[in-house]
């Protein structure tokens, strides 16, 4: 048996501190793999750029690429730090721990996509436009995280609060992750600039780029608004106020995938414009049908 001293260690008689960490622990676990990806995308366009970039993009590009680095090694540190302290954890100091890095993995993830949002949409406007317009979506992150904590803390031992709580951050976390690997792959779809897309094309993916953007925004408030009131955090009404920005980015995202999918019909198999986007509408018109039916109900 360890002689070690179990004054920091979790209580075994309680789940209370495994669901705290639990709730936490997801975040990184899942915008890891996400950022990774989003890496993975920025590599190929650095080693394999575009004829047209200019020595002021790739310098650009070669920014985002690295605050790509930093913010996986941020999602990491919080796996790293559990793995060499969990035969003696103490739960609050791992908590905030795990609020520090992975705010600035966030931080340095939303400075990437702003970086590439700015240097795909400055092949159509001036720069000063280009970087103002892409800069909007992350202003609303800015404002969340600033935000007045909640004075209402949570004073349950049961877990039930917590089990709540992880299911709505389930939401956003998988969301966002998947949004910005949406966000990669159209980044490298405008980026290749595809000969047989016309100018009007290359409009409607960047604004679905830009729609995927705003998603995921979205899709991160509320990991932000949790990483920034853990401590004192009002659980009904975060429960009620996250739903919205889920909403709105699940929205965003429906609109990115419907320009992509009646772009891919109207360019890549020559169908007519109007029948290519009402063919690639009927998904999304069965999603706003069944919301409204069930919201009716």
């Amino acid at each position: 048996m360890s002689s070690e001293s179990d004054d920091d260690s979790v209580v075994p008689s309680s789940t209370e501190h495994y669901d705290r960490v639990g709730v936490s622990f997801r975040w990184p676990q899942i915008l890891a793999s996400a950022s990774s990806i989003f890496f993975g995308f920025l590599l190929d366009i650095v080693v394999n750029p575009p004829s047209y970039f200019t020595y002021t993009d790739s310098v650009i590009l070669m920014t985002a690429l690295y605050s790509a680095a930093v913010a996986t090694a941020m999602f990491i540190m919080p796996v790293i730090y559990h793995m060499t302290h969990y035969r003696k954890f103490d739960v609050n100091r791992f908590l905030s721990r795990n609020k520090q890095y992975v705010l600035t993995g966030i931080i340095c993830v939303m400075l990437a996509m702003y970086l590439a949002l700015g240097l795909v949409m400055n092949s159509k406007l001036p720069i000063p436009i280009a970087y103002s317009l892409a800069s909007l979506p992350f202003i609303v992150i800015i404002f969340e995280f600033l935000r007045k904590a909640s004075t209402h803390q949570i004073k349950s031992t049961s877990t039930e609060q917590y089990d709540r709580m992880g299911a709505a951050m389930r939401w956003s976390q998988i969301l966002a992750s998947a949004s910005s690997i949406f966000f990669g792959f159209l980044l490298k779809i405008t980026v290749d600039r595809l000969p047989y897309f016309s100018s009007h094309d290359n409009e409607i993916l960047l604004a679905a780029l830009y729609a995927v953007t705003i998603a995921t925004t979205m899709f991160l408030t509320p990991v932000i608004y949790h990483g920034r009131h853990y401590r004192k955090l009002d659980v009904e009404g975060f429960l009620f106020w996250a739903k919205k920005p889920v909403r709105i980015g699940i929205a965003c995202v429906m609109l990115a995938m419907y320009l992509a999918l009646g772009l891919a019909f109207s360019s890549s198999a020559k169908i007519p414009n109007p029948i290519a986007y009402s063919v690639a509408s009927l998904p999304f018109i069965f999603i706003f049908l069944e919301f409204f039916r069930r919201k009716d109900e």
